[in-house]
């Protein structure tokens, strides 16, 4: 796990095929995070492109990695992104998940224009709504109540109507393992996607992660800082209101797949942008991580895009 340093924490997941130029590389952008996970969430599709069938290279970053005081706007963040994508060589597939995912969409038009792209509950548009519960996460951060912002954020991420007992981790359990603030996060270590637990040390979750890396900065870009579980939740979330990325996304000559969940109580189908020839699914019995709610339908549908755009 790295907190701090001068380049960006990096996460390589190579193919389970044997290794060659024909593999195809994918660049994952992640979400808002307490901590860097070194891609624990979005672990099952990771599985799914790093499978034999697919065989794509994986290089996951941490999206909040280059913020600092100065980056207020979506915008930022993504320039602070445009600029770095050099050091990531060739990319074939751009992926991202929430925060990553509107990050992601921000970056379309620096890209290769045949660059396939795979986001999930990444928003291209806010609405007062998701503005709304995004900043009530934000603001318990922002007070120091770190404990209850990952409760209620991990209550949201949950399908709509799912009783919370009965959830992956109970809203108890995420402000238990959150109890004593930021201290715990430093002590027992990283958190995955949106309070998905990853003990300190572990290894990523997906097959065949290196450990975690670093990818070098560009002169002129500010070096990573290491930043509180409760400033990354604040200063993270509050970077998707009063976005739109359509524009951006429905020019993009390049394919595209975005998958978000019918019950998300965050990002749904109405936050998102697409061209005539991009994809918008729906994944019935999800929430805001249809990939691990519905791990077999997503694995399908990506697998399914792979094939379709010739990436595999």
């Amino acid at each position: 796990m790295t907190h701090t340093g001068t380049a960006v924490p990096t996460a390589v997941h190579p193919p389970r095929t044997a290794a060659g130029p024909a593999h195809a590389h994918a660049l994952v952008l992640a979400p808002v995070t307490p901590a860097w996970d070194e891609g624990a969430f979005f672990a099952p599709v990771i599985d799914t492109l790093t499978a034999a069938g697919a065989g794509l290279r994986v290089t996951v970053v941490d999206t909040l990695a280059l913020r600092d005081g100065r980056v207020r706007t979506l915008d930022d963040l993504v320039a602070r992104w445009r600029a770095l994508l050099p050091a990531f060589g060739r990319i074939d597939l751009l992926c991202g998940n929430a925060l990553g995912g509107a990050v992601a969409q921000g970056l379309l038009p620096y890209v290769a224009t045949g660059t396939a792209a795979l986001l999930v509950s990444g928003p291209a548009r806010s609405d007062a709504l998701l503005e709304h519960r995004l900043t009530e996460i934000a603001d318990l951060a922002a007070t120091g109540h770190t404990e209850a912002s990952l409760a209620l954020l991990h209550e949201r991420v949950q399908p709509g109507g799912t009783p919370l007992s009965t959830g992956p981790r109970s809203t108890a359990t995420a402000a238990r393992t959150a109890a004593g603030g930021d201290a715990a996060w430093r002590a027992d270590g990283a958190a995955g996607d949106l309070g998905r637990p990853v003990p300190a040390g572990a290894a990523p979750a997906a097959p065949g992660g290196t450990p975690a890396a670093r990818t070098g900065v560009p002169a002129g870009l500010p070096r990573p800082a290491y930043q509180t579980p409760a400033q990354r939740l604040d200063g993270g979330l509050r970077l998707l209101s009063g976005i739109d990325l359509a524009p951006a996304v429905e020019a993009h000559p390049g394919p595209l797949l975005h998958i978000v969940g019918g019950r998300s109580q965050l990002v749904t189908r109405r936050h998102t942008a697409a061209g005539p020839h991009h994809r918008v699914h729906a994944v019935a019995e999800a929430g805001m991580r249809p990939h691990f709610d519905q791990p077999a339908e997503v694995s399908a549908l990506v697998g399914a895009f792979l094939r379709e755009k010739g990436l595999t």
